[in-house]
């Protein structure tokens, strides 16, 4: 009889998974609104938002206003210029799928804050179910800490602002998720969205081909002749689709160099306009930061990487987590130019918790989820409350 009852109770705990991941959401949420709340009633007049603005408003600042100009207006067929006649910045620079989402919800009658913010909850809630499954595959006995750790952590609040970063992380969890249970005519659906969201179809195309090698010099005689196909099918479709919102952006506005000139008009800020030269971004940018000291920076940067993607503590998450992980990494060490921003470019590295999870003893643990949420406040002030000529974008 107790037997039963307990096989009873735990078939119960199976068919309602989503309790945890939900609750978890829900909690963290809680935290990060209370955080941008009490931000938002000190927040000064800037070009965004009258002084102390409501909720709403203080969600949608910084990009968000990139989104909603495609929202309204979509993107131009002809790129600005600036005095020595280099592209400035424009909304080529911000991918379709998360405007388009919003401009559906404010035909219900929403106003663009209001959709953009929903958009991004809903998002965010749809994310932790996905990567608690994610998490239950990749290093069962982890989950819970492992999605705490995410749904907290420092740049968390973005998954309830006016960004892309909660559907693309949704979207991400999802084709991870996908891989590692074998679906593979998921991932033809999941990828084009995916990478029209925000770029990650050519850091997902190098993480396949990664896992291509693995299974061609471990396990070559069970590596099926149907399942290398499919895999070097999967992985020129995303990417393709990494390279599709280049392409669309040559064909609308007639140039081949658009796209890379538009990004490049960020990082002219700080470095001047400069060709964009693949794993040179990183030493620029380092030195532009810490001058003559940036080889030591770069080398703290790659040690830590290293250590933990490649440590003994590692080799319980499953490979595909692993995988992704390197490729994305090796990604931002290509194209991406250190600034703040920087902070919530690393939120789609979030299989990492799953390592930082094996943590012990509990009171470890614990120590560190306490300074996740606190340096929650920290990351909104330094990189989403604007202070006069605010340069630290989020």
């Amino acid at each position: 009889m107790a037997h039963a009852s307990l096989t009873q109770a735990r078939a119960t705990s199976r068919e309602r998974w989503w309790l945890w991941p939900l609750a978890l959401w829900l909690v963290s949420r809680l935290v990060s609104t209370a955080f941008l709340g009490a931000f938002a009633g000190r927040q000064e007049e800037s070009s965004w938002t009258p002084a102390a603005p409501d909720l709403l408003d203080y969600s949608t600042m910084w990009d968000a206003h990139w989104y909603f100009i495609i929202a309204m207006s979509g993107y131009p067929t002809e790129l600005p210029l600036d005095d020595s006649g280099h592209v400035g910045e424009n909304a080529w620079a911000f991918m379709p799928v998360y405007p388009l989402l919003a401009r559906a919800l404010m035909l219900v009658g929403l106003p663009w804050e209001g959709a953009a913010v929903l958009l991004s909850v809903a998002a965010s809630a749809a994310f932790a179910l996905v990567a608690y499954r994610l998490f239950g595959e990749l290093a069962p006995g982890r989950e819970r800490f492992a999605l705490a750790l995410v749904l907290l952590s420092p740049v968390a609040p973005v998954l309830q602002l006016g960004y892309a970063e909660a559907l693309f992380l949704l979207l991400l969890a999802s084709c991870l998720l996908a891989w590692r249970l074998r679906e593979w005519e998921w991932l033809w659906v999941l990828i084009p969205i995916m990478a029209l969201t925000r770029p990650g179809g050519l850091a997902f195309a190098f993480a396949l081909g990664l896992w291509f090698l693995v299974r061609w010099f471990r396990d070559r005689e069970r590596f099926a002749v149907r399942e290398r196909w499919m895999l070097v099918g999967l992985g020129a479709w995303s990417a393709m689709w990494g390279f599709g919102w280049l392409i669309a952006c040559t064909i609308a506005t007639g140039s081949t160099s658009a796209y890379l000139e538009t990004e490049l008009s960020w990082r002219s800020a700080y470095v001047g306009r400069q060709e964009l030269v693949p794993f040179t971004t990183w030493p620029i940018g380092l030195e532009w930061w810490f001058g003559a000291w940036w080889p030591l920076w770069l080398a703290a940067i790659v040690a830590v990487a290293v250590a933990l993607l490649a440590g003994p503590w590692a080799k319980a998450v499953a490979i595909e987590g692993r995988l992704w992980s390197i490729a994305y990494l090796a990604y931002l060490a290509a194209v991406w130019f250190p600034q703040s921003s920087t902070w919530r470019l690393l939120m789609p590295l979030f299989p990492a918790a799953l390592i930082v999870a094996a943590v012990k003893p509990a009171w470890a643990r614990a120590v560190i989820l306490g300074a996740c949420i606190a340096l929650q406040p920290l990351w909104i002030w330094c990189c989403w409350h604007v202070v006069g000529r605010d340069w630290t974008v989020p």
